[in-house]
């Protein structure tokens, strides 16, 4: 692997053409930096069925994120995500799509983890300590140290740990993952992250001033 997590994994479509996530053939790969303007897509089609949100119904903008926790791709672009939430506020609004990618063991549990800490209104803050610890829990030894650390994560940001833990146990929204993941493939979203400006796509880490723009071209519609 690349030691920069902003450049691209060497893993592309070709090889991971046969993966399996939930029983949908998903061919993904990391994306680096981000070095378009954005490709404008009319074709996709989004569904607003319980996915976090943040920023008001109403905004002007909305941003659809395709991002997978174990991603470190994802967990730098967090930085330009974090940045339109505090300089553009109301006016945009995030949507949370699930793509755990086929090669991280342990993104889908952190996924499910994810939809149990929306169940208590949390979702975005659990999010944010999940990308912060993503180089510890990344390389638990099996599914069980990992769901213990997804377990002491709900516990720190105040999550009622029986609540979580039932939630959590129980898978309560792997069919929400696994049906994100195939929303991902039917809009051809082949790597994390992805955003969608309104129609538009762009793959990989964006920095401030491509944020700006694409929000300002957004604006300008």
């Amino acid at each position: 692997m690349m030691t920069d997590s902003r450049k691209p994994f060497v893993l592309g479509l070709i090889s991971l053409a046969a993966l399996m996530v939930g029983g949908i053939i998903f061919a993904v790969r990391y994306a680096g930096p981000s070095s378009s303007s954005g490709t404008y897509d009319a074709n996709v089609s989004f569904v607003d069925d319980g996915d976090p949100t943040y920023g008001p119904t109403d905004a002007p903008i909305t941003i659809r994120m395709f991002e997978d926790f174990e991603c470190s791709a994802c967990r730098v672009a967090k930085t330009g995500v974090d940045y339109v939430k505090q300089t553009y506020g109301d006016k945009v609004r995030f949507v949370w799509n699930d793509v755990p990618l086929p090669m991280h063991q342990y993104a889908r549990l952190a996924a499910n983890a994810g939809r149990c800490a929306e169940e208590q209104g949390k979702f975005w803050e659990y999010g944010d300590l999940v990308y912060q610890e993503q180089p510890y829990w990344s390389q638990s030894k099996n599914a069980s140290d990992a769901q213990t650390l997804f377990i002491r994560y709900a516990e720190q940001i105040g999550l009622n740990k029986d609540s979580f833990t039932t939630c959590f146990d129980d898978r309560r929204y792997d069919a929400k993952v696994v049906a994100d993941s195939k929303e991902a493939q039917a809009n051809k979203v082949d790597a994390t992250p992805t955003f969608f400006v309104n129609q538009k796509r762009y793959v990989g880490v964006m920095s401030n001033a491509q944020w700006d723009a694409a929000i300002k071209e957004a604006t300008q519609k």
